[in-house]
């Protein structure tokens, strides 16, 4: 298959099985506190867009267990996730798999393959944290160690 890419961070989420997707409620304030978009966003999967200029984006991702998004990369940025709650499985090319939990932060520089499992009973949040807008690649290689 083809490489295929998307910039459009709605409909990114929307493929990775995110139910809501919110870019507007919660961006640019001077703080934003996860508890209360959890509350207005719901028991399910959801993201959140807190912040957004011209040099990096910040969403707030939340994952249901057994959601994964796509194996992809980023050709022109690094990306970091703070964990804030739950177990993820992570995959990094050249690194492997590893399991992270809530206080893990986790940097994937650009160009890597990643790919993002919930695991165990709980939902995970995360803080992404990368380029504005920034480009995903996706192929539907398969990957040997995830």
């Amino acid at each position: 298959m083809e490489n295929v890419n998307d910039s459009d961070v709605t409909n990114v989420l929307l493929e990775d099985g995110v139910d809501v997707v919110d870019l507007v409620s919660f961006v640019n304030r001077p703080a934003v506190n996860v508890g209360d978009v959890a509350c207005k966003l719901g028991d399910g999967a959801w993201a959140a867009r807190v912040v957004y200029n011209d040099r990096f984006g910040g969403v707030l991702i939340r994952q249901m267990p057994g959601d994964s998004n796509r194996l992809h990369y980023h050709p022109e940025s690094d990306e970091c996730w703070v964990i804030m709650e739950g177990t993820l499985k992570w995959f990094i090319e050249g690194h492997g798999t590893q399991i992270v939990t809530a206080g893990d932060i986790i940097l994937v520089p650009a160009g890597t393959r990643h790919m993002i499992l919930c695991v165990g009973t709980e939902p995970a949040t995360r803080f992404a944290i990368t380029k504005p807008d920034v480009n995903h690649v996706y192929s539907d290689e398969e990957i040997d160690d995830a």
